[in-house]
């Protein structure tokens, strides 16, 4: 079963990197089409220098500047950008101009360069020979090239770009980068922990699968066994003694009955099936009536019981059958386990009433203070020198006060072991 979840867990991570990755591809994709792109948006600006009058020299070379400043503001990032203006009838070059950025290396900043002037040469050629343009839109390096001839055709202007798209891409948005890697490794440790959390949830449904077929067979067998020797040897009892074995196997078969009946109620309780009737119940009444009908147990075992309360109701608003339920199983435990003494308390703590019963028997060990509420756990001090007890009436109790939204808990130590609960207080008209 690991093996499976591993594999699954695997598998949903490639899956989250391939989408992150086409993610991330189609964003670079866009982004560096748009660097491309803003290379022929500020070549078009060069577009508009239209040179008719040889006095204008001055405005000319303003309006060269403003392509130069663009590309050194917006375009230049990881880029070599050179322009030269040139006499068509004598071939000199009467401006040149150069600038680059995000060159590491005078070796790679001369072989730039060398590309962008000719680009600039190709461009000549290109308008010469009618081409249409001198354009190669890459991912790692894109080229550009551009002429502008002035209006009397005795002037040309050229540039030449050589860029770095994806360099260039990934040092302006590093930033969006580096948010989107935090997103994906989120989302994957995301998908890693969930399948560590269900793996390890499914294991806990087996243990307890596991723990509760234990108990069942644990409790079964000793009652089957007994009714089947009894059965067995029914012919050989005299007659005057069926009736004392008779009862037993009676017995017998009632307590898997009691013990089937309630996990049918704690199925019931989880599943919801079992609806909350609730009214106003009174604590103190309700402990009174069950202190009443046990009370030929108690005086049996000689306990001492005190409880703590005044006259006035402890009223909350509950399912009565249910918390009859939950108060009988502690009075029972109680009964069970003390020595001689038990004591319940009533208390109204502000909104709240809390119920707490204590008695002087053997304490519970601290690591089984959190298991004792687990479906057919007991101590072996509990299975061995205690009555016996099936484990299901805690499980019951803890799913009843769950879904009465109760606060609840156990404590154990050299003063006695105490069970507890608080429920807001109801107001009665």
């Amino acid at each position: 079963m690991k093996k499976q979840y591993i594999r699954y867990g695997t598998l949903f991570c490639i899956f989250v990197l391939l989408a992150f990755a086409v993610a991330v591809g189609i964003y670079t994709g866009n982004k560096i089409k748009a660097y491309n792109d803003g290379f022929h948006m500020g070549l078009s600006r060069a577009g508009f220098i239209d040179y008719h009058d040889e006095n204008t020299d001055g405005d000319l070379e303003e309006k060269l500047i403003s392509v130069w400043e663009y590309y050194d503001k917006n375009q230049a990032d990881c880029t070599v950008f050179c322009s030269w203006m040139k006499d068509v009838n004598s071939g000199e070059i009467i401006i040149d101009y150069e600038t680059s950025s995000g060159i590491d290396s005078d070796a790679e900043m001369e072989r730039f360069s060398n590309m962008a002037h000719e680009v600039c040469d190709q461009s000549e050629q290109a308008y010469i020979n009618h081409k249409v343009d001198n354009d190669k839109s890459g991912v790692f390096t894109s080229t550009y090239g551009w002429l502008c001839p002035s209006g009397n055709g005795t002037i040309y202007i050229a540039f030449g770009i050589v860029a770095k798209p994806l360099k260039s891409v990934l040092r302006t948005n590093a930033i969006a980068y580096a948010v989107m890697l935090a997103v994906f490794l989120f989302v994957e440790s995301s998908v890693a922990f969930s399948f560590v959390l269900l793996y390890k949830n499914q294991m806990n449904y087996e243990i307890r699968n596991q723990k509760l077929t234990r108990g069942i067979a644990h409790e079964l067998k000793t009652p089957l066994a007994v009714t089947k020797a009894t059965v067995e040897n029914w012919d050989y009892f005299d007659e005057d003694k069926r009736k004392d074995y008779s009862k037993r196997m009676i017995n017998e078969v009632d307590h898997m009955s009691d013990m089937v009946g309630k996990l049918i109620d704690v199925s019931r309780i989880k599943d919801g099936g079992n609806k909350l009737n609730q009214s106003a119940v009174d604590l103190k009444k309700m402990t009174d009536d069950i202190i009443a009908a046990s009370r030929e147990l108690i005086r049996e075992r000689n306990i001492i019981i005190t409880v703590n309360s005044d006259d006035k109701p402890y009223t909350v608003f509950a399912d009565p059958d249910m918390m009859n339920m939950v108060i009988s199983n502690f009075m029972s435990n109680a009964i069970k386990y003390c020595d001689h003494v038990i004591m319940i308390q009533l208390i109204r703590s502000g909104r709240k009433i809390e119920f707490s019963i204590t008695n002087d028997g053997a304490k519970i060990d601290k690591k089984d203070l959190d298991k004792i509420w687990d479906v057919f756990y007991t101590t072996d001090q509990a299975r061995t020198d205690r009555m016996s007890s099936s484990g299901v009436g805690l499980s019951v109790v803890k799913n009843i006060l769950d879904v009465h939204k109760a606060d609840y808990g156990c404590t154990s130590g050299d003063k006695g072991t105490e069970f507890r609960f608080s429920m807001p207080a109801h107001e009665t008209v």
